[in-house]
């Protein structure tokens, strides 16, 4: 059950039918359940405290309090609000249902419950009852009890207004509380800690209970026996109301019967109740009067006259009593001497309380009654009614009384007599059930229990007898539907309504002639279409069906004047209302299969079965029962094969089911029945597809299209707006291939046919897939994006090939016109073959080998390749290795010496790869390694830092691009080339950059690659090395195996924040110029970044000329040694003789460093070929002259063309943090700042330094060249004083360098 969450619960109800509970909250909350599914069926919100809610009797409506607000539970919609002029405290729904009572502060109000109109208003002032519970307002029969003022409990009648009657009761306080059991003798009225009980006619006090707790609410059971009682400690206690009422109104009055000869009674055993009566005497040995007197009364039921009166008169004179006087008189007047029993009955008024004098006067009435005086016993009740204010029971044993008269006028065939005095039994009943009727019971032998049915039944069978079968069947209805009362629908009743039911609806043989009977037929069958035979069909069914078979049910129904048809009918939705699926099923299929079989039948009963069948089909394929769907749209099929609709949705059914063959018949006879409609094909479109006839289906669907632009139903034309054209989905789909193989290889190798195709077969290779017409047919009304991307990605994955080239691989001149599992046997052929296969059976359908997928005789594909192939393998599914060499089975360590990992291209394409599988020479995987990607694979990933030195976290860092140049470079310088240039083309892919591709340049190749990288990023860490020359600029190495080793000296070593800041400020109390440091400054930050044209270099930085040079023999070999004046004296190693050289200049290239910047690439794209006929220096001689003043297309100032670089690749670089005002462009910082910026490079001038050798170049051109060391040479400013300052303000500079 739902719990509210809202608020104190201050109020519950539950409807009579037991089917809804509902509650209301201080916080205004209102919540309805459902009491078998425990579901909400209402919940709303009210603007105030609920203080009290109440159901309508037919359980349908609930009327709010405070705002009178009246709610249809089933549609949860307010009907109407009730009208008063304060808030209402209490609202309550009469027994009958037709008004609703509403008590505010100074009123009582009734309205009409239909419509909400007002027609009462009764003014009191009402007391203003606890906020826990709505119990300060009361029904009863057509009386209202309400407490006034917490001093009077005052009755009204409800229809009039009128006031009855008040009686004062103690003080009261918010929580007081009334009660009153189902019978209405008495009422209970809580105050704090006491319940008091009044008698409802005489207004006298009856009993009183006290508590220890303050009492909140309380609660009669409907036979006044017991008190549930709420206090303020959450605890309820059930009182036994036995010691606390008079015997009258808590036992039964008059008898003290033991309870085993009680149950005896219940259960109509009088034998056995006499039985036991005396067993009760025999143990007492005659001397227990109440038994005597209880078995005179059942010797007196049992027509054993002498014995009762003996037994009475044994007990009188045991101990005169009630029940002793009553059994003698009703003993006596059953023998015949009823004069002498009527005396008799007098003397029971000389033994009883004054409080039971009107129940003894009730009881003389029903034994007048019983001895023939019906109207003087009727007339003897009508008299007590009148006098007595709270009279229930009168009215119940009038009603009885009227009900055995009316029987017996029913025998005697007096039926409108009879149906009289039903008519006032009905009237007089009333809802009471208490002891004193019980004790009446017992004494009379009347059953009071049902009677309300008894009354109800017996009107009908009366109604029927007078040939009033009409209105015979409308009170069956309203009896059977009725909520004013408990219908026990036990198996008695229900037997009763089958009978009658088919009583009312069967041509009555005895009263009807053979030769009339057509014509009694004939007018019952007319009757029998009224709206209430209808519903009496409905319930001779639902009656007939409660305990037995829907077969018996259908028997039981031959002399029915209904067709068959309607019976089966009814018979059918009963069974599917109450859930018997199965037999609702069978009774179904033999009313289908006698319809069949009928000659004639009717267009109605035609179409109401083809609408069940078309609806349980329905049902059956929403629930996935799909061969019961076709079941039934097949039946209905049989029946009338003419609607194309049912062939639509078995055609629907069979496409789900699998049967495409089926469901494509049924599409067809669609289209046959109905050729303009645009169904049949739509049908035929799913039944096609799902077959796997795409291209029939497509075909379908553009015919189905074409029927719906042409359709003259609008409607039909606006869904045609809803679906995609084929046409569409197929542009959007060659869109997507081409895509898909833009960034592909040129040439890849089909691994199910072993042909080698280029991009337009591989492109057309999709078309001719039924993937592609399944595609464009599964998208009917929106074009799948993602769908269509994963398709195509998924067919156009390709796996590369990663090997060490050998001697005659297949070329692509051979393989591009064979098939390449044709190839003769041979090592390299099968090796191509192995990879193939291997690729094929991975589930990929591409694959390339670099040995036959260059067309290396065209040069542009040639470059392309060498350029693109990072991004080929960086793009594949899966790279395969082969590790030429390594047997099996291989060990660890065989991959670190396998050839494999000694050649330069496979570097690129290791790294590249995502996905990486190592295979031994014999084409099993390395180590027995069966999983997904040995790149992420333990075992490999150790083998693969031992043999880099590097950690797999910075080797998974590896990207392509202009980032981490020098630590690329040396990975690469590690790795071997059959060819020279090969060494610089490998990396192009690595460093995403593009060069001509010349072979037989030698060594030309690496200074290319190096002067673009220069050029591009500006990254001078590739001017830091030691060893020979290149050809093609001498500050560029012949091999890049110079950089085997990462520098570390080369770039000045970082000052700490504070050791820079006591720097500064010594500075600032120097000597030194500040005009001077900014003109310093000002210089550096204008220079461009190093770049080359052609083969020159422009290298901008601070030169310091080197004085004689002097040779000197050391331990480890000949040294050079020079002084200067900023760096002092300076020892350098080289091959060449540096004595013979003059000038020597010492060059400080890391301006970045000085500024505290780093370069990123991508500055300038292309090199300027064949400028080296350019002088030195635009209009200046070699140094010692001025400053260049060069200006080209690559010369920017520094600021503009650099920017911060990350720190990546294991942190190898030199770059460190900068705070964000070091990244701040000059022209956006305060003079204050750059002042701290200019002290800061001078502050780095002193840092060592790594310092190029640089001399005059001897040929015509003006412009310098690098001479090469043994060694980095490092130096520093010894001291900067204003002199050397204004030296390096000089040697700012931007040489050529050749």
């Amino acid at each position: 059950m739902t719990t509210m969450e809202t608020g104190t619960v201050t109020c519950l109800a539950v409807s009579k039918d037991g089917k809804w509970i509902a509650a209301g909250s201080a916080w205004g909350d209102v919540i309805v359940w459902d009491t078998k599914t425990q579901e909400k069926a209402l919940s709303l919100k009210d603007d105030y405290s609920v203080l009290g809610v109440d159901f309508s009797p037919d359980s349908t409506r609930l009327v709010v309090a405070r705002t009178a607000t009246v709610w249809d539970i089933a549609t949860c919609k307010p009907l109407f609000t009730l009208r008063h002029k304060h808030g209402v405290i209490a609202a309550k729904y009469s027994p009958q249902g037709d008004r609703i009572a509403t008590a505010s502060q100074d009123s009582l109000r009734v309205f009409d419950s239909k419509d909400g109109s007002f027609l009462v208003d009764i003014p009191v002032n009402v007391t203003s009852v606890s906020e826990s519970y709505d119990a300060g307002l009361l029904w009863f029969n057509d009386h209202l009890f309400v407490i006034s003022d917490r001093l009077y409990i005052k009755q009204f009648e409800g229809s009039t207004g009128l006031p009855v009657s008040e009686w004062p009761v103690p003080d009261g306080n918010r929580d007081s509380c009334i009660a009153l059991p189902q019978h209405g003798e008495f009422i209970s009225y809580s105050t704090k800690r006491t319940v008091t009980f009044w008698h409802t006619s005489t207004h006298a006090e009856l009993g009183l209970i006290h508590g220890t707790q303050d009492i909140r609410s309380t609660a009669l059971s409907p036979d006044g026996r017991f008190l549930a009682i709420g206090t303020v400690d959450a605890k309820l206690t059930v009182k036994n109301l036995k010691d606390v009422l008079p015997p009258s109104h808590s036992t039964l009055p008059f008898i003290d019967i033991p309870d085993t000869a009680l149950d005896s009674w219940k259960r109509d055993r009088l034998d056995d109740m006499e039985a036991s009566l005396t067993v009760s005497i025999t143990n007492s040995r005659g001397q227990n009067h109440s038994a005597l007197a209880n078995r005179a009364l059942v010797r007196a039921h049992l027509r054993l006259w002498d014995l009762a009166i003996d037994d009475a008169e044994k007990s009188i004179n045991i101990r005169p009593s009630v029940i002793g006087y009553i059994a003698k008189s009703l003993a006596l007047i059953g023998g015949g001497k009823k004069a002498q029993g009527c005396r008799v009955y007098d003397f029971v008024f000389r033994h009883c309380h004054r409080i039971d004098v009107d129940l003894l006067l009730l009881i003389k009435a029903v034994v007048l009654f019983m001895a023939g005086e019906h109207d003087d016993g009727v007339s003897r009740v009508d008299d007590l009614i009148t006098t007595v204010h709270f009279n229930s029971i009168y009215y119940v044993v009038q009603a009885h009384m009227f009900l055995l008269l009316g029987k017996s006028h029913m025998r005697r065939r007096d039926f409108n007599r009879a149906i009289h005095l039903f008519e006032r039994a009905q009237a007089q009943m009333r809802n009471y059930m208490g002891p004193p009727l019980f004790s009446i019971s017992l004494i009379s032998g009347w059953k009071f229990d049902g009677l309300g049915v008894q009354i109800q039944q017996s009107l009908c069978e009366a109604f029927y007898a007078a040939r009033r079968t009409n209105e015979a069947g409308e009170f069956l209805l309203k009896m059977v539907h009725t909520t004013d009362e408990e219908v026990d629908m036990s198996r008695p009743m229900t037997k009763w309504v089958a009978d009658f039911t088919r009583q009312c609806l069967s041509i009555p043989e005895s009263e009807v002639s053979k030769a009339s009977r057509h014509d009694e037929a004939t007018r019952l069958s007319a009757t029998l279409n009224s709206p209430t035979h209808t519903q009496l069909l409905d319930e001779w069914a639902k009656a007939t069906l409660a305990g037995g078979s829907w077969k018996d049910a259908l028997a039981a129904s031959t002399s029915f004047a209904v067709p068959r048809f309607t019976i089966y009918r009814v018979i059918y939705q009963r069974l599917e209302a109450t859930n018997r699926m199965t037999d609702a099923s069978e009774c179904f299929r033999q009313m289908v299969d006698e319809l069949v079989k009928q000659a004639n039948v009717h267009d109605e009963q035609v179409e109401w079965i083809l609408g069940k069948l078309e609806s349980l089909g329905d049902t059956s394929m929403s629930a996935g029962r799909h061969d019961e769907a076709i079941s039934h749209y097949s039946t209905a099929l049989s029946i009338d094969p003419a609607p194309p609709r049912l062939f639509i949705k078995r055609s629907t059914a069979y496409t789900v089911k699998g049967s495409w063959g089926d469901a494509l018949d049924d599409a067809n006879k669609v289209i046959m029945l109905d050729p303009s409609s645009p169904w049949g094909y739509e049908r035929k479109h799913a039944a096609l597809h799902k077959a796997g006839h795409y291209e029939d289906a497509i075909n379908a669907f553009k015919a189905m299209l074409s029927m719906m632009s042409q359709s003259s139903d609008p409607e039909i034309r606006e869904r045609h707006r809803q679906y995609v054209n084929p046409d569409e989905t197929k542009k959007t789909i060659q869109g997507v291939v081409q895509d898909a193989i833009r960034d592909s290889p040129r040439m890849l190798i089909d691994t199910i046919s072993g042909r080698l195709l280029d991009k337009s077969e591989r492109a057309a290779s999709f078309q001719s897939l039924p993937l592609f017409q399944k595609l464009i047919s599964s998208m009917t009304t929106n074009i799948d994006h993602a769908g269509i991307k994963e398709d195509v990605t998924h067919y156009y994955r390709y796996a590369m090939f990663s090997h060490k080239w050998e001697d005659n691989e297949p070329l692509f001149e051979k393989v591009v016109h064979i098939v390449v599992y044709d190839l003769d046997e041979s090592l390299t052929h099968d090796k191509l073959q192995m990879f193939c296969k291997i690729v094929r059976d991975a589930g990929l359908h591409w694959a390339w080998s670099d040995t036959c997928c260059i067309n290396k005789a065209d040069h542009f594909v040639l470059q392309e390749a060498l350029v693109s192939m990072f991004k080929w393998y960086q793009g594949s599914a899966m790279t395969l290795v082969l590790l030429r060499g390594v047997r099996s089975p291989s060990r660890r360590g065989d991959l670190m010496r396998s050839i494999w990992n000694t050649r330069a291209w496979t570097f690129q394409e290791y790294h590249a790869s995502k996905v990486v599988r190592f295979y031994n020479e014999d084409w099993t995987l390395y180590m027995n390694l069966d999983v997904p990607n040995h790149k992420e694979s333990p075992e490999i990933i150790s083998e693969m830092e031992e043999v880099t030195g590097i950690s797999a976290r910075a080797l998974m860092a590896l990207r392509p691009g202009l980032d981490d140049i020098r630590e690329k470079l040396c990975l690469a310088s590690r790795r071997k080339t059959t060819f020279t240039e090969d060494a610089a083309y490998s990396l192009l892919g690595i460093f995403s950059i593009s060069l001509p591709i010349v072979y037989g340049e030698g060594d030309q190749a690496l200074g290319r690659l190096l002067a673009q990288l220069l050029t591009s990023s500006g990254d001078t860490s590739i001017l830091a090395w030691s060893g020979k020359c290149g050809s093609f600029n001498s500050c560029l190495p012949d091999n890049i195996i110079v950089f085997h080793e990462l520098p570390v000296s080369h770039i000045p070593l970082a000052i700490p924040g504070a050791e820079m800041d006591m720097t500064i400020a010594r500075m600032r109390t120097s000597s030194l110029n500040l005009a001077v440091v900014m003109n310093l400054y000002d210089q550096l930050n204008s220079l461009s970044v190093p770049f080359f044209v052609g083969q020159r270099m422009k290298l901008p930085c601070l030169i310091f000329k080197l004085g004689a040079v002097l040779a000197a023999r050391t331990p480890s070999g000949r040294v050079f040694r020079a002084r200067t004046n900023a760096l002092g004296t300076v020892e350098i190693s080289a091959t060449e003789d540096l004595s013979r050289l003059d000038p020597l200049y010492l060059v400080h290239p890391w301006i970045d460093f000085l500024l505290d910047r780093q370069p990123v690439g991508n500055v300038v794209t292309t090199i300027p070929e064949n400028m080296d006929d350019q002088p030195a220096f635009s209009g200046q001689p070699p140094l010692p002259l001025g400053r260049s003043n060069t200006t080209t297309a690559a010369s920017q100032p520094r600021t503009a063309r650099l920017l911060p670089r990350r720190l990546t690749f294991g942190g190898w670089t030199a770059t460190r943090p900068r705070d964000a005002a070091s990244l701040q462009a000059p022209s956006s910082l305060s003079p204050a700042d750059i002042q701290m910026r200019a002290l800061q490079v001078i502050a780095r001038l002193r840092q060592p330094f790594g310092a190029l050798l640089l001399t005059p170049n001897t040929g015509r051109v003006a412009a310098y060249r690098r001479v090469a060391s043994e060694s980095l040479i490092t130096v520093r400013v010894e001291e900067i004083t204003p002199a050397i300052l204004d030296k390096l303000v000089a040697s700012v500079r931007v040489l050529d360098v050749l």
